[in-house]
């Protein structure tokens, strides 16, 4: 079993892979999964043959959202979502392919490409029952009702092989009867024959007493055919005849091939389409999430107080985990609050709306950054997971004075922008996150930022930006660029533009806000 952390893996054949798979049909970076904050994706990187997610090859290079039990095929590799144990049912196969050498046939498909005319309509209604089925697990039950009806048998299932046929996964389950019998163990010959791709049977010994049975199991004939979705072997229509059971239809091999051939068409229908729903949702989900934000982010830009400042807040993935907020505290000081929650998606984005809600609260109740982001810090420590935590940096600028007092919280990607042109930055943040410890106290630092200075602060989308051959923006190109500017609006707009001709793309790796704030000129 592979276990994959918040920090997702990249799946191919080179060995700095966290899911490494040696095989010449795996590219050295093949697939890449990530974790979106309440979601698991997958991501094809232009692998060698694709990179395939319940049989449907995955596309343009865009994410997949993942679910418990999905199949995930990289090359020769099989790979499945969750837990082995919390999804499969697993049964031993019979060791029986020197028993049963001269009595296992490969079935020609040219010999069964016909049905007869009085079988024709029962084949439309099986195929019928097959396409309308609402989900997989009546679909899988009509295909095994469909083949229970068409050939006589007397059981039916569908199987999934592993470990090279030693074992199968049953996936469903139908007898003909009203009996309780099930199956409890199966031909390893006819499933590995199968899981090859060939359709193949068990022939009769023609004797009165049906020959000798499969593991004592009284078995005189079974045949074993595969579910091709997109010309891979999906899964195993299993079927057998016991005891006295007759009357296995003399075209049952014709009609069980007709059969596999319109389930994998639905099978493939129905996944495609269960992925299109599933992504539909997340895209669904993300939209609200982002229009939910619109109502607590502020303007982009102008006036506040005797300050000027400019925003830009662009989400990595619809909703976004940066946190921004502006606005006038007494005596006509203003706070800037900018901040990036760890992870992607809704939950990032929920816990970014919690914190800027409660941190506006806090700083009109206590008026000082160091009070309110350590109240801050408590009501996070108590309420969020144990792997979410927010970097932060809140500054009230004073235009009594000039003076800007703030508090650093692991945030550290912050210039201030000096009339001469210069700028700085500090080495590092002063304080840690917040929502590591929650009995942590933060205290203030202060800078002057009087006429013709700006304090621009972004989060690490801008910094770590990378271009096409891996190399990050970096800070040294953000203050040889605002080191030109003059007003917070330039400071914004050039810099996002440099970013993106620096990423040769509009779409930038993660969730991108930049603001710069200075004294109105």
């Amino acid at each position: 079993m592979l276990e994959v952390g918040e920090a997702g893996a990249t799946i191919g054949r080179s060995s700095d892979c966290e899911i490494l798979l040696p095989a010449p049909t795996v590219s050295r970076q093949h697939a890449q999964i990530t974790h979106a904050g309440d979601h698991w994706q997958i991501k094809d990187l232009g692998g060698t043959n694709g990179t395939f997610l319940n049989t449907i090859k995955l596309e343009g290079g865009q994410p997949s959202v993942l679910a418990e039990s999905d199949r995930l095929q990289v090359g020769p590799w099989i790979l499945q979502v969750g837990t082995m144990e919390a999804t499969t049912v697993s049964l031993p196969t019979e060791k029986d392919e020197e028993k049963l050498e001269q009595r296992v046939q490969k079935i020609d498909p040219s010999e069964v490409a016909a049905l007869a005319r009085h079988r024709l309509s029962l084949f439309i209604e099986c195929a019928g029952r097959i396409n309308q089925a609402v989900d997989e697990s009546e679909q899988a039950d009509a295909i095994l009702g469909s083949a229970l009806e068409g050939t006589g048998f007397g059981r039916a299932a569908l199987l999934r092989s592993l470990s090279e046929g030693e074992q199968v996964e049953v996936l469903h389950f139908r007898n003909r009867s009203a009996g309780a019998d099930r199956f409890d163990t199966f031909s390893r010959s006819l499933i590995r024959a199968a899981a090859g791709g060939d359709m193949v049977s068990l022939l009769s010994d023609a004797q009165p007493d049906y020959g000798q049975s499969i593991a004592d199991l009284n078995i005189h004939s079974a045949m074993c055919c595969p579910i091709m979705v997109d010309d891979m072997v999906d899964s195993i229509l299993y079927l057998d005849a016991r005891g006295s059971e007759a009357t296995v239809q003399s075209d049952a091999a014709g009609f069980c091939q007709a059969l596999v051939r319109i389930a994998g068409l639905a099978i493939a229908s129905m996944r495609r389409r269960e992925l299109l729903e599933r992504q539909q949702r997340l895209v669904n989900d993300l939209a609200a999430a982002r229009e939910a934000q619109q109502f607590i982010v502020p303007s982009i830009g102008g006036h506040i107080g005797a300050y000027d400042y400019s925003v830009l807040f662009r989400p990595g993935r619809y909703a976004s985990g940066d946190l921004f907020d502006v606005f006038e505290l007494q005596c006509g000081r203003v706070a800037v609050c900018l901040g990036d929650v760890s992870g992607k998606g809704i939950g990032a984005a929920i816990l970014m709306a919690a914190s800027q809600s409660y941190l506006h609260g806090a700083m009109h109740r206590f008026g000082d950054p160091g009070e309110a982001v350590s109240a801050l810090n408590s009501y996070i420590s108590d309420r969020s997971p144990i792997n979410r935590f927010i970097s932060l940096w809140v500054g009230v600028f004073d235009p009594a004075d000039g003076t800007v007092t703030y508090v650093d919280a692991g945030h550290g990607h912050w210039v201030h922008c000096h009339a001469d042109g210069t700028c700085s930055s500090p080495e590092r943040a002063t304080h840690q996150p917040i929502g590591i410890e929650g009995t942590a106290r933060f205290t203030t630092h202060q800078l002057v930022c009087g006429p013709g200075e700006r304090v621009l602060i972004m989060t690490d989308g801008v910094v770590e930006q990378p271009a096409p051959d891996g190399e990050q923006y970096g800070m040294d190109r953000v203050h040889r660029l605002l080191s030109t500017l003059r007003t917070p609006e330039e400071d914004v707009r050039e810099l996002v533009e440099a970013v993106q001709a620096f990423a040769r793309t509009d779409e930038l790796a993660d969730d991108t806000t930049v603001a710069s704030i200075g004294p109105s000129r």
